[in-house]
């Protein structure tokens, strides 16, 4: 486990109610170790996003002749699938 660093925050009312409904809800949970799930969701979610960006920013900035060669593989690969013999 990594080493932890205690902080302080500063919330507001109805987001700490939120908080406390969901230790409520996972007894034993406390706070801090929601704070964290959610945070590390978030975390995430934001680096997924990030990803399907920049592989959309990549495939978007391929020229008419790379698409071309993707696309060419692409048949290679399905016809060659095709003759497979599956047991």
């Amino acid at each position: 486990m990594a080493a932890k660093a205690k902080v302080s925050i500063t919330l507001s009312e109805d987001l700490l109610a939120r908080i406390d409904a969901e230790v409520e809800a996972q007894a034993g949970e406390s706070r801090s170790s929601v704070i964290e799930r959610w945070l590390r969701r978030a975390s995430h979610a934001a680096a997924a996003s990030a990803l399907r960006d920049e592989t959309v920013r990549y495939y978007e900035s391929r020229d008419a002749s790379e698409r071309a060669e993707d696309a060419a593989i692409a048949r290679a690969m399905s016809k060659g699938a095709r003759r497979v013999r599956y047991e």
